[in-house]
């Protein structure tokens, strides 16, 4: 998921910096290595909580690919009404608009 910032973002904190951006589902869903989030040029330290898409139809969890510096993050999606993660490889997100926040750092 390539994130477009909201206006106002990011918002710098010392040598961090706060965002809040959107962007849409993938085409096709692979659940082995998820959704990888990306702002160009920027490492992510944190995602907070993902909000449930606009039609509350899906959510997103997300998952950074191991606990330290630099790590890349993935959303994990499911359905509103189920705690299994949509399926692999069937499931079309590429009109479905998330919220991501969170910080990252320059380095």
């Amino acid at each position: 998921m390539l994130l477009a910032l909201m206006p106002g973002y990011p918002d710098l904190i010392g040598r961090r910096a706060a965002f809040v951006g959107t962007g849409l589902g993938p085409a096709v869903y692979n659940s082995t290595t998820g959704d990888i989030i990306t702002i160009p040029g920027k490492y992510i330290d944190i995602v907070l909580e993902v909000p449930q898409d606009p039609t509350g139809t899906y959510y997103a969890v997300a998952r950074p690919s191991f606990a330290g510096p630099r790590a890349t993050w993935a959303l994990h999606y499911f359905p509103s009404t189920s705690a299994s993660e949509v399926a692999n490889n069937s499931t079309a997100l590429a009109a479905i608009n998330f919220v991501v926040s969170g910080f990252y750092g320059e380095y």
